[in-house]
């Protein structure tokens, strides 16, 4: 993400700014890394689809962006239930297998033979697996993989187990103007630093090199080192080294001196143009006022249009097509990109930092499902008896009994919708899957934590044999109405990856694995 040599003279910013190394220079550290808006929201993307999924993950992105550097964080951060394997280029077949069962299955290999070494990194592999441990390749610049290489690949990506699942995830990343067809992949971009973050990015690379104090760039510096790289990771790195080099490129063009003499000229041509003018109108006047005679005569005939009878009357019919599909075609590229991070489902790990979020609701709209805050619990109060003329009328104005009245606790939970709501949706409609939890009542807290109420179901299926209770919100006719609806979630809500799914592959998930809570 770099090109400052790490091999280059001391700069005197170095010591200026009382600096322990370059800031510029390779990310090598996790105190190094830059967890941005957009980076750590393509972070916590790739650890829900690991969890979740078992298609590798593509990440393309342009040279500069930063894809090595999110690769190495997945490493350095792993998580207990996931295990990191940094995919190696030009070696063996067999230095390849024993890199892999010493960095996934802490072992080392006690023979040389390919295949034998083969089957017991599967039978590893699967064990870790039946432990609810994720083994992860992380491939960075898949498509410098010679041939041979790829055909490893593509081999130890199709490894199953007795259950014919797969039993190795993937995270791949390539430059953006690269193909790839080596396997059936999910695709993810990795967009260029924002101008908002310019600043912090520049002031956390500087305190991560040992600088104290406020950001030695400009408003106006930061504005032209945005500019200039475009949010190019590597490309800010080299313009920011630059700065603090006292090198500064040019970014506006010199004004041309004009001298006295060009004035002078410029204002005499100006009036030898108007003079010349003035001449030609004088020569071809009696042709100017024949041609406006001619035009104004002309705008005073009005031809009146033949009569159109009855029978011949007939309009033009215009055929609106299918409103939906137009908006559809009409996406833009960000919308597309919105469309596929709304469709990742939010990993358990994440549920408790979201819990600690303020309790804030989506704003309701004429096509998303509102959601009420729970009511407030109504004190209980000594009953008294009411006088004759006292009354308590229904929603139905029938007259009820003092005695009978009784005052309504409802549970938030109990309005929670089950399986058979959900098995009844139309399959065609959309739903947001907002959680998944090993453990129940995490669901349960949850939906107490943010007040979900209207169209909010759970379900619980098999996932690796064990109970998995998963939590959705919302009934939406179309794809573009749920994206639209949650466009206006704020707080809390909208800060939480969500999945959005058709309800018949909820409803395929519940027959298949479906199973009571």
């Amino acid at each position: 993400m770099s090109d400052i040599a790490a091999t280059s003279p001391e700069p005197a910013y170095i010591t200026k700014l009382a600096l322990q190394r370059l800031p510029f220079s390779e990310v090598k550290s996790a105190e190094d890394f830059f967890d941005g808006r957009y980076i750590k929201q393509r972070r916590l993307l790739i650890l829900h689809l690991l969890r979740s999924t078992s298609t590798p993950i593509l990440l393309q992105a342009d040279t500069g962006l930063g894809k090595t550097t999110l690769l190495q964080q997945l490493q350095r951060q792993t998580t207990s239930d996931m295990r990191f394997y940094r995919w190696r280029n030009n070696i063996s077949t067999l230095e390849q297998y024993q890199g892999m069962l010493k960095a996934l299955a802490t072992e080392l290999a006690s023979t040389n033979d390919e295949k034998s070494l083969a089957n017991l990194l599967k039978e590893r592999l699967s064990h870790l697996k039946k432990l609810n441990i994720t083994p992860v390749l992380l491939v960075d610049d898949v498509q410098r993989l010679s041939e041979p290489e790829q055909q490893l690949l593509h081999s130890c990506l199709s490894w199953q187990d007795d259950e014919q699942q797969p039993i190795l995830q993937a995270v791949l990343s390539m430059t953006a103007e690269t193909k790839f067809n080596l396997v059936s992949t999910q695709w993810l971009d990795l967009p260029p630093l924002e101008f908002i973050e310019t600043e912090a990015y520049l002031l956390h690379r500087l305190k991560s090199a040992g600088y104290q104090g406020d950001s030695p760039f400009s408003a106006k510096e930061i504005q032209y080192l945005s500019k200039a790289s475009a949010g190019n990771l590597a490309r800010l790195n080299a313009l920011a080294h630059q700065q603090l080099l006292g090198i500064k490129a040019k970014t506006w063009k010199r004004t041309p001196k004009i001298s006295l003499g060009q004035i002078n000229w410029l204002r005499w041509s100006g009036g030898i143009s108007l003079a010349a003018v003035i001449v030609l109108i004088l020569i071809f006047q009696n042709r100017i006022n024949d041609w406006i005679s001619a035009s104004t005569a002309s705008q005073n005939t009005l031809e009146l249009p033949e009569d159109i009878s009855a029978e011949d009357n007939k309009l033009a019919t215009v055929v609106v097509g299918d409103e939906q599909e137009k908006e559809a075609k009409m996406l833009s590229e960000r919308e597309k990109l919105e469309a596929l991070l709304a469709e990742i489902p939010t990993p358990a790990s994440e549920t408790s930092s979201a819990q600690e979020q303020e309790k804030l609701m989506p704003s309701a709209e004429a096509e998303q499902v509102v959601v009420e805050a729970e009511p407030e619990e109504i004190e209980k109060e000594t009953p008294t008896v009411p006088g004759p003329e006292e009354q308590i009328v229904n929603n139905e104005n029938k007259t009820i009994a003092p005695k009978q009245v009784k005052k309504l606790e409802s549970s938030i939970l109990d309005k929670v919708h089950d399986t058979k709501w959900i098995l009844s949706r139309p399959a065609k409609h959309y739903t947001f899957q907002l959680m998944g939890s090993w453990d129940d009542k995490e669901v349960d807290a949850f939906i107490e934590e943010h007040g979900l109420t209207g169209d909010v179901a759970r379900f619980t299926s098999l996932r690796d044999n064990k109970p998995w209770h998963v939590l959705i919100f919302g009934v939406y006719p179309s794809k573009q109405a749920a994206l639209k609806a949650s466009n206006q979630w704020s707080g809390a809500m909208n800060n939480l990856p969500t999945w959005l799914r058709r309800f018949d592959s909820v409803q395929k998930q519940i027959k298949e694995k479906g199973v009571k809570p």
